[in-house]
C-alpha cells in the first residue's frame, strides 16, 4: 500500500487527501472482475478524487487489444460502432450542425472512429487521435487523418476548429496535459469539447452499498466533478466555459439498479416508460446536475 504522504494529487500535488472508499473495484468493462488493492481518495487541496496507487503499464495497456478486450468483449470497428453509435445524436446535436459544418474537427482518443465517422459528411477535414493501433488502419481508409497521440499531431503543426475528447480524461494519469494539448491543438476561437463520467451521479446516493464497487474502476483514475473542471479550466486561456450535464440511461437502468443492486436490462420494466417519460427523466438529471455524465463546452481565446 503506498504510504498517505507518498498520494501527490494529480492535478494541484497536495499529500493532503481523504480516503472516501476502500473495497472492490471494477477492473474494466460492465460484467469485468472486481480487484483489490487500491484505494480512491478525494484530494483536500483541489478536490479531485482519484485512485491510488496508478495501475502499471497504463501505455501499453492503452496501446494494444488488452484494453479493449477488458472493456469491450467485441471491439472490432463494426461491433464498437453498434455500441456506441446512439450516444452520437445527442453530442452532435449539443455541439450543433451549424458549428461542424465546413469545420477541421479532431477527436482525442477516437477509438474505431465513432464520432468522426458520423460528422465526417459535415466536416472539412475529421482527424483522429487513438493510441490503440488495432484501429490505425481502419481510421485511414474511412479518411480521416490520423495521429497515434496529441504530440504527434503538435509536432505536424495541426490545428483545428473543434477539438472534441469523450470519456478519456478519467483514463490518463495526467489529465492537465490533456487540457494543454487539446488548447494548442485549437486555432484561436476554436471550440472544445469535453465529457467523462459525473462523480456526482445520483446512483451513488440511491444504492451506494452497490454501486461504488461499480462506479469506481481500476481504469478510472480520476473522478471529475463540476467544481473540480471549474477549477482547472482556470489554468488555461479559454473563455465561454459551459460545465453541463448528460444522462446516458433510462428509467429501467436506475429501477434494475433499486431492485437488483447491478446493472443490466430488467424485463419487467418493459412497456411502463416511454420516451417522453425517459427524457424527463434524464432532462430532471441533468438540471439538478446529478446525472451520470459531465458535457464541457469551451473557447480558445
Amino acid at each position: 500500500m503506498v504510504e498517505k504522504n507518498m498520494k501527490n494529487c494529480r492535478l494541484c500535488n497536495s499529500t493532503k487527501n481523504k480516503i472516501i472508499y476502500n473495497g472492490p473495484i471494477r477492473s474494466a468493462g460492465v460484467g469485468s472482475e472486481t480487484t483489490n488493492g487500491f484505494e480512491i481518495i478525494e484530494c483536500l487541496g483541489c478536490n479531485l478524487v482519484q485512485i491510488f496507487p496508478i495501475p502499471e503499464n497504463l501505455d501499453s495497456f492503452y496501446e494494444t487489444e488488452e484494453y479493449r478486450s477488458k472493456f469491450d468483449l467485441n471491439f472490432d470497428p463494426g461491433s464498437i460502432h453498434k455500441k456506441y453509435d446512439h450516444e452520437q445524436n445527442e453530442r452532435i446535436s449539443r455541439i450543433g450542425v451549424q458549428n461542424i459544418r465546413n469545420k477541421v474537427v479532431l477527436d482525442l482518443g477516437a477509438s474505431a472512429g465513432v464520432f468522426l465517422d458520423s460528422i465526417q459528411s459535415l466536416a472539412f477535414e475529421t482527424i483522429a487521435v487513438e493510441p490503440a493501433s488495432i484501429y490505425s488502419e481502419y481510421l485511414k481508409s474511412r479518411k480521416h487523418k490520423y495521429y497515434p497521440y496529441p504530440e504527434d499531431a503538435l509536432n505536424d503543426n495541426i490545428k483545428a476548429d473543434i477539438v472534441t475528447c469523450f470519456d478519456v480524461i478519467e483514463h490518463l494519469s495526467d489529465p492537465r496535459l490533456l487540457l494543454k494539448n487539446a488548447f494548442d491543438l485549437l486555432k484561436p476561437g476554436g471550440l472544445f469539447v469535453l465529457s467523462m463520467p459525473n462523480l456526482n451521479d445520483f446512483l451513488r446516493k440511491i444504492k451506494p452499498e452497490d454501486f461504488e464497487s461499480f462506479f469506481f474502476m481500476k481504469v478510472h483514475l480520476n473522478y471529475f466533478s463540476k467544481e473540480v473542471v471549474e477549477k482547472v479550466f482556470k489554468e488555461f486561456d479559454f473563455s465561454n466555459l459551459k460545465v453541463d450535464f448528460l444522462h446516458k440511461y433510462g428509467i429501467e437502468n436506475m429501477l434494475g439498479w433499486a431492485k437488483y443492486g447491478k446493472p443490466g436490462y430488467a424485463s419487467e420494466f418493459e412497456g411502463v416508460f416511454d420516451r417522453f417519460a425517459n427524457s424527463n427523466f434524464s432532462l430532471n438529471l441533468e438540471r439538478l446536475g446529478i446525472s451520470s455524465h459531465l458535457f464541457i463546452t469551451a473557447t480558445k481565446k
